[in-house]
């Protein structure tokens, strides 16, 4: 890929997205080692994230070392040709995240409802939704560390792993998992989470990547989604708080 001299460019290190820097400065981070031919880096002109090894930014020797492991590199990431990051998809992250969250709520009430209906009906709907709220903390960590998604995010095409591409293990989804129910919702708490819901939706439209993924080191990779999905995936939380189920 040709790259232009006059780019500005962002990388990530240490967890984090760093920049911006000028290709002659990121080259230069290259040259001495601070970041590798792994090291992911973007600028305007990218669709999205790529390893440096991939560009024609490296050190001529890097480049002829690296260049069968290139080919491998790109087998285990086909998905780089369509993600998206680091241009923060906060519509689609919520729209997935409630649609889990809905799915799960039901499954609860169901639940209690076998062996304790009187708990559903003297219970007011925004209790019902804290307490799904705060249980799906683990069921969530379970099955982002099981299957590496959610069905939300499978079905908006958005994937979470880590920085580094790997799949995220139990103990850093837990922690994600009680960070976003925290800063992004609140847990729930009337009032407040509209207030953390604004606040994470203006950060992420700044930053392209919310705060809990740079703490954590992963990241949300998203893909081409189809209009019928999103009305899908939307009507099915609203088809739940209509019925009054959940709020």
């Amino acid at each position: 890929m040709e790259i232009q001299e006059g780019n500005t460019w962002f990388y990530i290190r240490d967890h984090q997205q760093q920049g911006p820097v000028g290709l002659f400065e990121l080259k230069k981070l290259l040259e001495q080692g601070i970041l590798t031919g792994d090291s992911f880096v973007w600028n305007k002109d990218l669709d999205c994230w790529h390893p440096a090894k991939t560009l024609e930014i490296l050190p001529e020797s890097d480049s002829l070392d690296e260049s069968r492991e290139l080919i491998n590199y790109a087998a285990g990431w086909v998905e780089i040709e369509k993600d998206t990051y680091p241009n923060g998809r906060p519509i689609v992250r919520y729209l997935a995240r409630f649609f889990d969250l809905s799915l799960f709520s039901l499954f609860v009430i169901t639940f209690v409802s076998i062996f304790k209906p009187r708990f559903v009906l003297d219970s007011s709907a925004i209790f019902i939704f804290m307490l799904s709220l705060i249980l799906y903390i683990l069921v969530e960590a379970v099955i982002l560390s099981i299957f590496g998604n959610t069905l939300g995010k499978l079905l908006l095409n958005a994937r979470l792993k880590t920085i580094t591409g790997e799949p995220i293990d139990f103990s850093t989804a837990l922690k994600r998992s009680i960070f976003v129910n925290a800063a992004g919702m609140g847990f729930g708490v009337p009032f407040l989470n509209i207030i953390c819901f604004l606040y994470s939706y203006r950060d992420l439209k700044e930053h392209g990547i919310a705060t809990w993924d740079k703490h954590m080191g992963t990241v949300v990779l998203y893909g081409r989604v189809s209009t019928a999905r999103l009305v899908v995936v939307s009507l099915f939380p609203i088809a739940l708080l209509i019925t009054g189920i959940v709020i």
